[in-house]
């Protein structure tokens, strides 16, 4: 599966760099149908980016399963070290088992008026 939207990773440390970066170290892993073993498709450090996201993943323990939301890699060539560098960012995840469709924006508990009940709304700032 490789490290890409959707794909699941588990997580073996979190480290709080600022209030808008948090350091992540996880591992994407598949299973081999032929030999029933797990084999890494992808491991190594990711960059949780922004402040929501950075929040979330500094609350992370190891061992946590997440599915990764938005996601870009980059790179960087620096041509004195003839190196190239290589940046994974998450901008969003999810625990394993959270649905986000779930739990919807502030719902409002107070009873709506009918459209056509031909009474003047009363709770108008005018």
């Amino acid at each position: 599966m490789g490290f890409r939207k959707d794909s699941f990773a588990t997580v073996w440390s979190a480290e709080v760099v600022s209030d808008t970066l948090t350091k992540v170290r996880l591992s994407i892993s598949r299973k081999n149908k032929q030999t029933g073993e797990y084999e890494t498709d992808f491991s190594g450090f990711v960059s949780f980016v922004g402040t929501a996201a950075a929040k979330k993943a500094s609350a992370l323990k190891e061992k946590d399963r997440i599915k990764l939301g938005d996601i870009d890699v980059t790179n960087r060539y620096d041509k004195e070290k003839n190196t190239t560098y290589t940046n994974f960012k998450v901008f969003s995840f999810e625990m394993q088992g959270e649905n986000a469709a779930a739990a919807p924006a502030a719902a409002s508990t107070e009873p709506q008026p009918q459209v056509d009940d031909g009474e003047v709304e009363s709770r108008l700032p005018f």
